[in-house]
């Protein structure tokens, strides 16, 4: 019998491996990767996509078992679909370099470095504007609405600083509480397991609504550590009509976040957090938080551990609203 082909489309080339790998098994291969821009103008204001074409083994043959969990594991296959999507990655970037991540400025888009005082950019607005058929304005510069100009340009938030800047900070989102709604707290040890058990705890679901994944293994807690898994705990979520907790566990130092970047950002969490242990060093804290939001957008943090050190307050360098202290909501964003 012949392979069977098909395609898959996806926001990124590894989103659509992590997809592949979790629903069809390490005997699919991504035979073709290819990044389709659609709209826009002088390639502005366009949206981009990537498609891949897989091929499936006959399906008399029985597909291998896989633990997508553990992405670091050879499997048979695997070398051939990383080394066509790096591929295609090389290709791109020599096109649209990326830009790098910034830790301390939250949700701030990056956009093409056009001054609108340049010839390019008047010819530009023309074009829209003869596109359109409106008088096309120049736009305003872009500023986080939830704070002062100040305060974006520098960093938002940083120890020591005045009271009256911190009150000028937004509370963090509250967990989710919706039938199905799938919360992820990624963290290292066991930080974001006990993040996970407060939350349930205090949602009234309890330990049912708890999950683990990543290196995270505990008697009594099911793991949710694959697609398939995840929305069989969505639906287990929305039959008991509350959400799901998922503590993703990244081991003790959170050195190899190249085992788990790709897992994070498939699993597709309605909501983020961060499990931080205030009694760490700023500085590995900040690195392993800064490789998680270069995967995924992380809504808050939650802190555990203030009473253990002396200077708390150093949480505040990682540019993200604090929505839970020590096993409860937080009464402040900033410490």
């Amino acid at each position: 019998m012949e392979p069977r082909r098909f395609q898959l489309e996806g926001p990124s080339l590894d989103v659509l491996k992590a997809q592949v790998l979790a629903e069809h098994g390490p005997r699919a291969r991504i035979v073709a990767a290819e990044k389709v821009t659609v709209g826009g103008i002088g390639g502005f204001l366009s949206r981009q996509h990537y498609e891949v074409t897989v091929e499936l083994p006959p399906s008399g043959r029985r597909r291998a078992p896989v633990e997508p969990d553990l992405p670091s594991r050879t499997v048979p296959g695997s070398a051939g679909i990383s080394a066509l999507l790096e591929e295609a990655e090389r290709a791109e970037s020599t096109l649209h370099p990326v830009a790098p991540f910034v830790p301390d400025v939250p949700a701030l888009a990056v956009t093409p470095a056009v001054s609108t005082g340049s010839h390019a950019f008047a010819e530009l607005m023309d074009t829209l504007a003869a596109s359109t058929g409106t008088p096309a304005q120049s736009p305003a510069p872009f500023v986080p609405d939830q704070l002062p100009q100040s305060q974006a340009a520098s960093g938002w938030i940083h120890q020591g600083m005045e009271p009256a800047r911190r009150s000028d900070v937004p509370m963090a989102p509250a967990p989710l509480d919706g039938a199905g709604d799938l919360v992820m707290v990624v963290g290292l040890g066991d930080d974001a397991l006990e993040v996970c058990r407060s939350m349930a705890d205090l949602s009234g679901a309890g330990a049912a609504a708890v999950r683990v994944a990543g290196v995270l293994e505990t008697d009594g807690v099911g793991r949710a550590a694959d697609r398939r898994a995840v929305a069989t705990a969505r639906a287990a979520g929305v039959m008991a009509g509350h959400s799901i907790f998922l503590a993703y566990g990244l081991g003790r130092s959170g050195t190899e976040m190249g085992r788990h970047s790709t897992l994070i950002s498939a699993l597709a969490a309605d909501q983020v957090w961060v499990a931080v242990d205030a009694g760490r060093k700023p500085e590995d804290t900040a690195a392993w938080v800064g490789a998680v939001r270069a995967v995924a957008a992380v809504d808050a943090a939650a802190v555990e551990g203030i009473d253990t050190t002396g200077t708390p307050q150093s949480v505040n360098a990682l540019g993200l609203p604090i929505g839970w202290l020590d096993g409860g909501p937080s009464p402040t964003p900033v410490l």
